[in-house]
């Protein structure tokens, strides 16, 4: 009889259970011994193409000696290992969430990502990850380098020896919008540009024609694994939502291929991620057709000097200009580093 495809839930356990034997010192037959069980029944467990039994679970754990919350939260995982679709929604650690989408990643065969509001995390500069993680104001301060540091190691898979095929599928507007300022997004593009050309990426951008397209409803990721059915990833600020059953699988993967029919090809969107990479010059400035047709306000704060300046708020960021001299240029800053200008009024 063919064992059932391996669950989230399974593979997760699997791993940590691997993990407490290997730091505990155990060979697999060693660690089989200890619990009266086979080598390669310990093998699929770890695995994850095997049912856990709770008893086995809980015997491993005494021969790990783990003991206290991590103990109580693989027999939790022991129990539900059979379920199919996983709503993290008890776990507060970023960390902790992050981890199981670090481990289906590095199984999987392709990853398909679609985002609409930002440049996808596999394909984010460090200054990109870390301005953004600063301007969402989602993030505590003390979390920022943590998070950079999971992100790091989601990165490294697709430098591997055998890295997955990564599709990232990018509505444009996420190219346009200015995280970190204009010199950080410049420098994000020109680093897709350069990803571009890994065998294992591909680049698809679904051009701005103002239509709604399937992928509306938010990013999701579509994980295609050596065995099993895939997995979609979906995730929101507080839970991550890892989905299993074939009918929701089904769902996204038609809006995949509605949304790549919708793309410009590949060779087209990396023409228009470097177009858009050079729309913005290496000073910072942001180019403008025309800046004295935008909606100018006067934004004052008490310097030295006591200055005044004028702001323009555009869809890339917001212009600011000397009032005095309007003609004699203008910067570019995001809304986040405006608001944080000391003793500004709008």
């Amino acid at each position: 009889m063919t064992e059932p495809d391996p669950t989230v839930r399974g593979q997760e356990l699997g791993e940590a259970l691997r993990g407490l034997r290997e730091r505990a010192g155990l060979s697999l037959a060693d660690a089989a011994k200890r619990i009266d069980a086979s080598a390669s029944k310990l093998s699929r467990l770890e695995n994850g193409k095997r049912a856990a039994p709770i008893e086995d679970v809980a015997a491993l754990l005494a021969v790990y000696g783990t003991t206290g919350r991590p103990r109580t939260q693989l027999l939790g995982l022991a129990r539900e290992v059979g379920e199919r679709g996983w709503w993290q929604r008890n776990r507060p650690s970023f960390a902790e969430r992050q981890n199981t989408l670090v481990s289906l990643e590095s199984r999987a065969l392709t990853i398909t990502n679609f985002e609409g509001m930002t440049v996808p995390g596999l394909l984010q500069t460090g200054e990109y990850t870390r301005s953004l993680m600063i301007e969402c104001g989602h993030v505590p301060e003390n979390e920022v380098e943590a998070r950079m540091v999971t992100r790091l190691r989601r990165h490294s898979i697709l430098r591997r020896q055998s890295p997955p095929g990564l599709v990232a599928i990018i509505d444009e507007l996420a190219l346009h919008r200015l995280i970190g300022g204009p010199d950080v997004l410049r420098r994000q593009l020109d680093h897709l540009v350069e990803l571009a050309t890994y065998p294992n990426i591909e680049l698809r951008v679904v051009p701005n024609d103002g239509s709604a397209h399937a992928g509306i409803n938010g990013a999701f990721t579509v994980l295609r694994r050596p065995e099993g059915t895939p997995v979609v990833f979906l995730e929101n600020l507080t839970s991550s939502l890892f989905l299993e059953e074939r009918h929701e699988i089904a769902r996204y993967e038609y809006a995949t291929r509605e949304l790549l029919a919708r793309a410009l090809d590949a060779a087209q969107s990396v023409r228009r991620i470097a177009m858009l990479a050079r729309r913005l010059d290496a000073g910072g400035r942001q180019q403008v057709d025309d800046v004295t047709a935008l909606n100018w306000r006067k934004s004052s704060y008490s310097g030295s000097q006591e200055n005044c300046v004028e702001a323009a708020h555009t869809s890339r960021g917001v212009l600011l200009r000397d009032s005095k001299n309007p003609e004699g240029g203008h910067l570019t800053v995001s809304p986040r580093t405006l608001r944080n200008l000391p003793n500004q009024q709008h």
